[in-house]
């Protein structure tokens, strides 16, 4: 463009110089005025031949930064998308730049008295260049809003579903702290082992006379007498005298009772099923 201006000028230039050529010696005012007028002329498109390079340089740097737009690091604090908005405004204000120049641009053309067609055909070029961009950019925009609202979306259903998960995983739980209980009562058992002394005293027995038998009696035991147990760990009992006696029911062939060196005895639960079928309270007499 700036070569079809300087030309034109160029051959305007020759014209006058070649007339003025004619007449060197006779003061000519008319051919002074118009070299003055051509070299204001040649000064003002000059300058908007500076202008258009200028404009022209700075297209080329808006086309050169399309790809920098969706360019993120991740050594930023920010998000991608807020990188992508902050590569975007930057880019709105260049073409923003770029409206101002053209329009001083057409403005200087339109004044102009070398007013030139193919150059304003070039600035509504590159103004239709701009317009595109600035709806690629509003189109990106909202593109980059509709992901925004499709992750939060995602990040709504994924939250609801990780409270559901959650609530499911504190109702197994509670779930299996109460089978959990219920199966540590269900395999409990309580024990007590003593001399006739000892079992009177803890009112387990009464009688015991003459003529009259002691036998087992539980209606009056105080708290804390009896020892509490886990049916599924404790199988064996050490008792610290001979002769030991079961005084409450226990199933045939679901114990054994030994006699030790020592002059104890051992219980011993071969069958724990069976054996606390009948009662989970075992009372031992020695």
């Amino acid at each position: 463009m700036k070569k079809i201006i300087s030309v034109a000028f160029l051959f305007t230039i020759a014209i006058v110089i070649s007339s003025c050529d004619g007449n060197k010696t006779t003061p000519n005012p008319e051919a002074d005025s118009l070299r003055s007028v051509i070299t204001s002329n040649i000064a003002e498109m000059d300058e908007m031949n500076l202008f258009l390079d200028a404009v022209n340089a700075s297209m080329d740097s808006v086309v050169n930064i399309d790809g920098t737009i969706l360019r993120t690091t991740g050594e930023s604090p920010k998000s991608k998308k807020d990188q992508i908005l902050d590569n975007i405004e930057a880019y709105k204000q260049i073409l923003k730049r770029q409206h101002e120049r053209l329009a001083a641009l057409e403005s200087k053309l339109k004044n102009s008295d070398a007013l030139s067609q193919k150059m304003l055909k070039t600035i509504e070029s590159l103004k239709k260049q701009i317009e595109e961009k600035d709806q690629a950019i509003e189109e990106l925009v909202a593109e980059l809003d509709k992901r925004n609202f499709d992750i939060q979306t995602l990040k709504a259903n994924v939250e609801t579903l990780n409270t559901h998960v959650a609530e499911l995983s504190e109702t197994n739980k509670a779930q299996e702290e109460a089978l959990e209980a219920q199966t540590d009562a269900m395999n409990e058992a309580y024990y007590f082992i003593g001399n006739k002394s000892q079992l009177k005293e803890a009112g387990l027995l009464t009688g015991g006379s003459l003529f009259k038998k002691s036998k087992l009696d539980m209606k009056s035991v105080r708290d804390g007498v009896f020892t509490k147990i886990d049916i599924r760990k404790t199988k064996a009992f050490t008792i610290p005298g001979k002769n030991a006696q079961l005084l409450t029911q226990a199933p045939v062939g679901s114990y054994e009772l030994t006699a030790n060196a020592d002059g104890s005895s051992t219980l011993t639960i071969t069958d724990p099923a069976k054996f606390w079928s009948i009662s989970n309270y075992l009372i031992v007499r020695y």
